[in-house]
């Protein structure tokens, strides 16, 4: 019985910390809003970032490489020779 009651203030605690996380960020005159100009230009930048690091991983790091710069392969030699 004491458990239970325990365990329902605990629960209870929580969520009220986490509401009041919720409503404190969105009354907050510091809050972040983000309208559609910025968006569409947030979104085209990522993708402009995204498609540069898939460029140069692609092209520093040629496919089947864990690792860039051959230290995969370097490994793999290392614990062949270790092995036999």
């Amino acid at each position: 019985m004491l458990k239970k009651l325990f365990l329902i203030i605990v629960a209870l605690a929580i969520l009220i910390a986490f509401l009041g996380g919720i409503f404190s960020i969105s009354l907050s005159p510091l809050s972040l809003n983000i309208r559609e100009p910025e968006k569409s230009y947030l979104k085209s930048a990522t993708r402009k970032a995204k498609n540069l690091i898939y460029h140069e991983a692609t092209v520093h790091n040629p496919s089947g490489d864990v690792l860039p710069d051959q230290i995969d392969d370097k490994i793999l030699n290392d614990i062949k020779n270790t092995v036999n």
